[in-house]
């Protein structure tokens, strides 16, 4: 089923990036460790109802400012393009970006980003956009692989908050399958949706600048395709 988005505000770009550090930080599946289940109640595995998100509605946090980016070496990508790829379970459900309303609007936020992702590297953006379903909520981010590798099951943590310290994603793992997520190929972004416990929701709509929110990938371990 389509899923619908609503907009709130202006239209906005993405916001910074954070990113897994050149590949010195990962691994194949070969050699890492498992992550652990979440004890939240977050979902520790993109399943069809949190892959796809289908038949659900979105909204928008607005800000006025474009994409900056977060990187320590303020390294970012080249004036190269970088496609938007659906997700394997959204093309199963006939959702593609000449007939989804949300894909098409991270496609067009991407197109008016400067920079998207970073060189050498693997790269998540929060586009500043969310799910809102009946029983949970989803903030839609994209992952960006700027490496030479195609990669598939991967294992990714993350953190995010407000500037404040207000805690929306504590270490959340997520598993994005070949089943459901795909293959992250080389020089593409896909979108990704992560799971907001009901009891940080708060936190997450505590701004309406998505500049005052930060994010991290903590841990990040893939199997090369």
């Amino acid at each position: 089923m389509k899923k619908i988005i609503t907009l709130f505000g202006a239209v906005v770009l993405l916001a910074g990036c954070d990113f897994i550090g050149g590949g010195s930080e990962t691994t194949s599946s070969s050699e890492a460790s498992s992550i652990a289940t979440s004890e939240s109640m977050m979902s520790s595995e993109m399943s069809s109802e949190s892959s796809a998100v289908a038949s659900s509605q979105s909204s928008i946090i607005t800000t006025k400012e474009s994409m900056v980016d977060s990187s320590a070496t303020g390294e970012t990508t080249t004036d190269m393009s970088i496609p938007l790829v659906p997700q394997k379970m959204e093309l199963d459900q006939g959702l593609t970006l000449e007939s989804d309303s949300v894909l098409q609007e991270i496609e067009m936020r991407m197109a008016e980003s400067e920079d998207i992702g970073i060189e050498n590297d693997v790269a998540i953006h929060f586009t500043g956009m969310y799910l809102d379903e009946t029983g949970g909520m989803q903030a839609i981010f994209i992952i960006v692989n700027r490496m030479d590798v195609a990669m598939t099951n991967i294992n990714i943590t993350i953190s995010f908050s407000t500037v404040d310290g207000a805690v929306i994603l504590d270490k959340a793992p997520f598993y994005l399958t070949e089943e459901s997520f795909g293959v992250l190929e080389p020089d593409t972004a896909m979108p990704i949706y992560l799971d907001i416990p009901p009891e940080n929701e708060d936190a997450f709509f505590s701004t309406s600048d998505i500049n005052n929110l930060v994010y991290t990938i903590d841990k990040f371990d893939f199997e090369e395709k």
